[in-house]
């Protein structure tokens, strides 16, 4: 089975709503995220991909990576999880997907049109009423105990 390396990213903002994304392709709602380009590590991929879907821009939430002058660290993701994917182009095959916990700290909510038809911030307690992968709100929901809460 072929397997692809992919980066997401759940992004809050300062409501403590999620940023989701309509996948056209797959006619999802999801976090922003999407395959790890070449001379790419997990984590820019992550952000870059938010960026590009979205408009917004955002940081990084989690413990701070080991630090040492001799190498450069990368932060750790909060889960790294592998699924099957159906694509016509590419057939079957399996993402093992790097998730990254994110704080939004910029830009304005935008679409990238080719592949997202809508993106928005959706409370937590909506995303059941949405339609997403099975095992997103209970990964949004603990992604979610990372984030400090809103006042």
């Amino acid at each position: 089975m072929i397997r692809h390396f992919t980066s997401s990213a759940i992004v809050f903002n300062d409501e403590g709503h999620v940023l989701l994304v309509h996948y056209n392709k797959i006619d999802l709602w999801l976090y922003p995220g999407g395959h790890v380009d070449p001379n790419e590590d997990p984590a820019e991929a992550a952000l870059r991909e938010v960026h590009e879907e979205t408009g917004i821009i955002a940081d990084i939430l989690g413990p701070q990576p080991f630090r040492h002058p001799a190498v450069r660290s990368i932060p750790s993701p909060f889960a790294i999880i592998e699924m099957d994917i159906e694509d016509r182009k590419v057939g079957p095959h399996r993402h093992i997907d790097f998730v990254y916990v994110c704080q939004a700290t910029g830009g304005n909510l935008t679409t990238q049109a080719e592949e997202v038809g809508g993106a928005k911030w959706v409370p937590v307690e909506d995303l059941a009423a949405l339609r997403t992968p099975a095992e997103l709100p209970a990964l949004i929901i603990e992604a979610a105990r990372l984030i400090p809460q809103p006042a």
